[in-house]
């Protein structure tokens, strides 16, 4: 088993305009505070020459992808990756996995290249645990973490790079945001986990999440919630994205749900449709740089837009997001 630590793809030609010039929005779906915006491969889309990869959970679920501890000692902030499978795996932003000795999140989309080992970038979500329940590794959770909590996160690991380090987030910032749900949820969790927090709200996110379903070539969606533009999510093979379509939905529908918790955040309008959003991501400055695994990290920094996307040939996963929360007033539709 070898280890891959730098890109194995060439820098392609504005990657992320280019997969939104080869989406439509479909007629919106909504179900309560929450709005999504499909996007849908065009007919005349070329085929992707994206390598094949498969998601964590299925990697999992087949055995043929471990994650533990680094060590026997282990590190808060590191997590290692055994992809002994014959594809490669992709590692969402934001993708919660739980067990070893305390439930962790990426900081950024990774893609673990087949029968190899990769040590990734993680922040801990679970502040009161330290020391393993039960032998074993990591399991997948299934959630993704709130979109409000990645867009905290996006700009902290952004400056991280800029320096020189790797995908770093701010641990205390989000044992805060997980302390502050908590609390706002009247949850009590002996070790203070996100995950506790989730199952609090389980009866309220199916609700939500029964109203939606992806369509055939969707790769993603804007979305909507409270009026509000709060953000983009796409993965580039419409297969993949059917998925992981529930799990990324619930990173959206979690904050809609718990509204009140961004309120102090909002400032003013930036985009009136999700059309104007889209352009304003496809337009913005794009910083690149190496990936820990396979691809390349993209980090797009706008006037009113920003976010990141993982890209091997074309984009594997983006995110993107207002820059500055639009107002309560904001109408889209």
């Amino acid at each position: 088993m070898t280890t891959s630590t730098t890109p194995a793809f060439p820098a392609p030609l504005e990657p992320i305009a280019a997969l939104l010039a080869q989406v439509a929005l479909a007629p919106q779906q909504t179900h309560k505070s929450l709005t999504l915006w499909p996007l849908v491969l065009r007919e005349d889309t070329p085929r992707s020459d994206q390598p094949a990869y498969v998601l964590l959970a299925r990697a999992l679920e087949e055995g043929t992808l471990q994650i533990d501890e680094i060590s026997e000692g282990g590190s808060v902030p590191n997590v290692r990756v055994s992809n002994r499978g014959t594809s490669d795996v992709l590692v969402l932003f934001g993708e919660e996995i739980c067990g070893a000795k305390q439930n962790r999140i990426a900081n950024a989309s990774f893609l673990v290249a087949a029968q190899s080992e990769l040590v990734i970038d993680v922040s801990c979500v679970e502040q009161g645990r330290w020391g393993r329940r039960t032998g074993g590794g990591f399991r997948a959770s299934g959630d993704v973490v709130s979109q409000r909590m990645r867009r905290k996160m996006s700009p902290q690991v952004a400056q991280a790079r800029r320096r020189g380090g790797r995908f770093e987030a701010n641990q205390s910032e989000v044992w805060s945001d997980v302390g502050e749900r908590l609390a706002h949820s009247q949850t009590t969790s002996a070790t203070d986990s996100y995950e506790d927090y989730i199952r609090s709200r389980q009866s309220d996110l199916s609700d939500l999440l029964g109203a939606f379903r992806p369509l055939e070539r969707q790769v993603g969606f804007v979305a909507v919630a409270g009026g509000e533009i709060v953000g983009l999510e796409a993965i580039g093979r419409p297969d993949v994205f059917a998925e992981r379509f529930e799990g990324l939905v619930r990173s959206y529908a979690i904050d809609a749900i718990d509204a009140a918790l961004g309120q102090r955040e909002r400032g003013r309008p930036q985009h009136d449709s999700p059309e104007a959003f889209l352009a304003a991501v496809a337009r913005a400055r794009v910083e690149t740089g190496p990936s820990l695994g396979l691809g390349l990290d993209l980090r797009i920094e706008g006037a009113d837009v920003a976010g990141c996307a993982l890209v091997a040939g074309q984009v594997v996963h983006l995110t993107a997001f207002p820059s500055q929360p639009a107002q309560g007033d904001l109408h889209v539709g």
